[in-house]
């Protein structure tokens, strides 16, 4: 095999984000989509000039040539959807959170195991040029050791907006859809966490609405992190070391900037702005890292193995049970 032929699950707006960065892949082809309503496949399918459009999932896991599916759906159908297909023998790239659980992770990563493909969580931001050199820049140690990292990422969702957002049962609430970003900037440069500590709200049906969260360390460290889907929050972030700090520029899950500055008093610090292209929409190094990692026969891939998402779905998990426990109390 040469080329990964996908197939898209999802007509929606992420789907149509992502499709068209998975085109500009040389190893990639799309070969079919799949949706709820046959019509809405078969619009889908016409716009996009796709050779199959399905209604129905298990027809599509049972279509031999369709290699590997990425999973584009609502956050509360992503395990349905990505236990079948790894069941089918299909390689499985799926849109963050990758489950509702730590537990439902496990079980995609036993299955992919199991069936002998690969399994990723569709982890964007840390495939990210910004976010590789960051890396480099803190492993270098370049900055000292980390102990900071501050993450925020929020907008105002009307009630009227997507149900994604507003549905427990699709995953709603704010932590599911942009704190998983913010967790896992912090777990990528400060690891997993000693201790979370939690304000925020969460309606009667579980929903969250913003929350602030402190991820404590062992060694001191700290990240502070917050979202909310009731009002704006500047998408950004930031890691401070022993001897120099980074800034990412705007849009934290895609920053196209950082800003590194080193140096101790009381001499002046040195400063450095990094600009990065873009490619396509900035899905494009998420996607030819999977497509290269399939290729290879990896199961999966070492900038975001399955171990990296059950862990921030462990902390996730934590701020939850939190939110919930102070709702119940007052």
């Amino acid at each position: 095999m040469t080329v990964v032929q996908w197939a898209i699950v999802g007509t929606g707006g992420i789907a149509r984000r992502t499709l068209g960065d998975l085109r500009l892949i040389p190893e990639a082809e799309i070969v079919a989509v799949c949706s709820r309503s046959q019509q809405s496949a078969d619009a889908f399918a016409a716009e996009w000039g796709l050779g199959a459009a399905y209604s129905d999932f298990t027809a599509l896991c049972a279509d031999d040539t369709v290699d590997a599916i990425y999973v584009g759906t609502p956050h509360g159908t992503h395990f349905r959807y990505a236990s079948e297909a790894l069941r089918a023998g299909k390689h499985v790239l799926c849109e963050k959170p990758l489950t509702m659980t730590a537990a439902e992770a496990r079980e995609l990563r036993a299955l992919a195991e199991e069936n002998g493909v690969f399994l990723m969580e569709a982890m964007w931001m840390k495939f990210s040029p910004s976010m590789r050199r960051a890396l480099e820049i803190v492993e270098s140690g370049t900055i000292g050791t980390p102990m900071f990292v501050q993450a925020g990422l929020g907008y105002p969702v009307p009630p009227d907006g997507p149900r994604r957002f507003w549905v427990a049962e699709l995953g709603g609430g704010a932590l599911f859809d942009m704190g998983v970003y913010t967790i896992a900037l912090a777990h990528m440069f400060l690891g997993v966490p000693d201790a979370v500590s939690t304000v925020g709200e969460i309606r009667p049906d579980d929903v969250d609405l913003y929350e602030s969260y402190t991820l404590s360390y062992a060694n001191g460290a700290v990240a502070q992190l917050t979202t909310s889907i009731t009002y704006a929050i500047p998408p950004r972030g930031s890691i401070g070391g022993t001897t120099g700090s980074i800034a990412f520029g705007e849009m934290l899950f895609a920053p196209r900037s950082l800003r590194l500055m080193t140096g101790t008093p009381p001499q002046p610090p040195h400063v450095e702005d990094i600009d990065f292209a873009q490619e396509g929409a900035g899905y494009v190094p998420m996607f030819r890292a999977a497509c290269e990692a399939i290729l290879a026969g990896e199961r999966e891939h070492p900038i975001h193995p399955v171990s990296a998402t059950i862990e921030v779905l462990e902390t996730m998990e934590l701020v939850r049970s939190q939110l919930i426990a102070q709702r119940d109390a007052r």
